[in-house]
């Protein structure tokens, strides 16, 4: 899995620091990606894949394309950043049936993540190189009275490109994101 190789390539140089990403992704106008999900929650380990729409100046989507069970369900995440969206499906917001912790479900992991690299400042950036590709890593960390929060999101360092996530609760990896194609719109 290219998500091992990402992990096992070791550190390279530092980098600067976050601002020029947080930048990019203000400035960003839309993109679509297709998302590979693990979900590492309740002792049992699912997989999904969505299509994912972010477009700057209207609400996110997304559509699940796998398993085969869900296929085709889909939703709308509406809201400025993580700490106000409204998650919705079929035209109902279900806002109050997010966990505690949002940014930590398929649902809701990537429009929080985005949100991270727009807004947030980065505990740690560095370098590596996997594959013959040089990423940019970005380290996010969060404590609340719900328990800390770390997300770590690799990005080409040549344009910024998402390639993977790895999203942590209280120091147990919860989920994995593979983005396996990305264009920007």
């Amino acid at each position: 899995m290219a998500m091992l190789l990402v992990v096992l390539s070791g550190c390279g140089s530092t980098a600067a620091d976050g601002s020029s990403v947080r930048a990019h992704f203000e400035e960003l106008a839309g993109f679509e990606a297709h998302l590979k999900i693990l979900s590492d929650l309740d002792q049992s380990v699912l997989e999904y894949q969505e299509d994912y729409v972010y477009n700057k100046e209207d609400n996110d989507s997304f559509t699940i394309t796998a398993p085969d069970s869900l296929a085709g369900i889909g939703g709308t995440i509406a809201g400025t950043d993580s700490a106000s969206f409204t998650l919705q499906y079929d035209g109902l917001a279900l806002d109050d049936a997010m966990p505690q912790r949002t940014g930590l479900t398929p649902a809701d992991a990537f429009f929080c993540l985005l949100d991270d690299l727009r807004r947030a400042e980065p505990a740690q950036v560095w370098t590596e190189k996997t594959s013959g590709v040089d990423l940019l890593v970005l380290r996010y960390e969060q404590d609340s009275d719900d328990g800390k929060v770390e997300k770590q999101v690799w990005l080409t360092e040549q344009g910024y490109q998402p390639v993977c996530a790895e999203l942590y609760a209280d120091g147990e990896r919860v989920l994995q994101i593979q983005v396996t194609s990305y264009r920007e719109t």
